[in-house]
C-alpha cells in the first residue's frame, strides 16, 4: 500500500509541476489574450494591468475642473477655495476558474514523464480556450450574468440611455460621470458613419494628445456594413500571388483601427479610448494554478486541478467612450 501512495504523490506532483511550467511560460497567458481581438488590443497597449491586491480596485477621478481661475488687476483677492471635484471608482473583483481533470484510467494510460507532459498540455489546451471565451464574453458583459458574478465589461461601462444606473459606486446624480451614446442608430448604410462621426468628436473633446479615441469595436456585420461604405472607393492593388486585392485589410476611422470582435454585442458599435479603459487583474491569480496543485477528489478515480483569474474591468474617464447601439 505504501509503494502506491507513493507513486500517487509522485504522480500528482510530476502533473502540477508540468502544469505549472506551462503557466509560467506566459505562452498559455499570451494565447488567452491573443484569442480575442479585444483583448489582445488591450493587452498591446499596455491596458491589461496587473496587481497586487486589495479589497476592490480603487481609481481616483476627476468630476470637475478646479473652478479657482480668475482674471485679477492689482491686489485684488484671488480664489483659494480648495477644490473638491474629485471622488473615488471603486470596482469589485470578479473570479472565475476553469478546471484541468484526467480520470484515472487516462493517469494510469500515461504514468511517464513524457506522456504525463502530452496530457497535461491536451487539457489545458482546452481549458485554456474555455477561459479565453469566458473572460472574453464577460468584457462585453453588464455583469448580471451568472448571478452577477461576471465581468462589470463594456455594456455597464457605457450605458446605452447614460445616467439609468449607477456605476463604480458613483451616483447617477453625477451628470459628468456618463458616456457618449446614440441609442439607436439604425441603417448603417445611411446613417452610420455620420453618426460615428459625432460620436467619436464628442468622445474627443478635452485638450490632452491622448483625447481621441483610438479603438473602435463592432460585431462582424457591423464592419462588414462599414466597410461596404469604402468599396466604390477601393483602388485595387496587386498582391505578392498576382492578381488584384479587392478587400480592405484594415480600417481606421480618423486614425482609431476598427475592428471587429465575435463577442461584441449585437448591433453595436464601442468607441474607446484605451487610456481610459482597463482590465485589471490580481497578479496571485493571473491564469495560475491552484496552491495546491492536482488533488484526487474522495469520490471519484481521477485527478484535477483549477486555473484562476480574478480582475475586471474599470474606467478612469466615462466620457471618453462611446457606444452606438440599434445598429441594423
Amino acid at each position: 500500500m505504501a509503494y502506491y501512495s507513493t507513486v500517487s504523490r509522485d504522480y500528482k506532483t510530476l502533473l502540477s509541476i508540468t502544469l505549472d511550467e506551462l503557466l509560467g511560460s506566459g505562452m498559455p497567458e499570451d494565447n488567452v489574450y491573443e484569442n480575442d481581438p479585444t483583448l489582445s488590443m488591450m493587452r498591446s497597449s499596455g491596458n491589461v494591468k496587473v496587481i497586487e491586491g486589495g479589497d476592490r480596485i480603487r481609481i481616483p477621478i476627476m468630476t470637475e475642473e478646479g473652478g479657482t481661475f480668475a482674471w485679477y488687476s492689482g491686489l485684488e483677492n484671488l480664489n483659494i477655495t480648495p477644490s473638491e471635484g474629485s471622488t473615488t471608482a471603486w470596482f469589485t473583483w470578479k473570479q472565475a476558474a476553469t478546471s484541468v481533470a484526467l480520470s484515472g484510467l487516462e493517469a494510469r494510460k500515461n504514468s511517464g514523464k513524457a506522456e504525463i507532459a502530452d496530457i497535461v498540455k491536451v487539457r489545458y489546451g482546452q481549458a485554456e480556450a474555455d477561459m479565453a471565451t469566458g473572460v472574453a464574453t464577460g468584457l462585453f458583459s453588464d455583469g448580471t450574468g451568472s448571478a452577477n458574478k461576471q465581468l462589470t465589461g463594456f455594456e455597464a461601462a457605457m450605458e446605452t440611455t447614460p445616467g439609468s444606473a449607477s456605476y463604480a459606486s458613483i451616483p447617477v446624480a453625477n451628470t459628468v460621470w456618463r458616456n457618449v451614446a446614440v441609442a439607436s442608430v439604425g441603417s448603417a448604410a445611411t446613417n452610420l458613419i455620420s453618426n460615428l462621426r459625432t460620436t467619436f468628436n464628442s468622445c474627443s473633446k478635452g485638450r490632452s494628445a491622448t483625447s481621441a479615441p483610438n479603438l473602435i469595436v463592432t460585431t462582424q456585420t457591423v464592419h462588414e456594413a462599414f466597410e461596404a461604405q469604402f468599396a466604390p472607393r477601393v483602388r485595387f492593388q496587386p498582391n505578392p500571388s498576382e492578381g488584384a486585392d479587392a478587400g480592405i485589410d484594415k480600417i481606421k476611422f480618423k486614425g482609431a483601427d476598427v475592428i471587429w470582435d465575435p463577442f461584441c454585442t449585437s448591433g453595436t458599435m464601442y468607441v474607446l479610448n484605451l487610456a481610459h479603459i482597463m482590465l485589471f487583474v490580481h497578479r496571485a491569480a493571473n491564469f495560475t494554478q491552484s496552491e495546491e496543485g492536482f488533488q484526487k477528489p474522495i469520490d471519484q478515480d481521477g485527478l484535477v486541478s483549477q486555473i484562476f483569474f480574478q480582475g475586471n474591468v474599470a474606467v478612469n474617464n466615462r466620457p471618453k467612450l462611446g457606444k452606438m447601439a440599434g445598429i441594423t
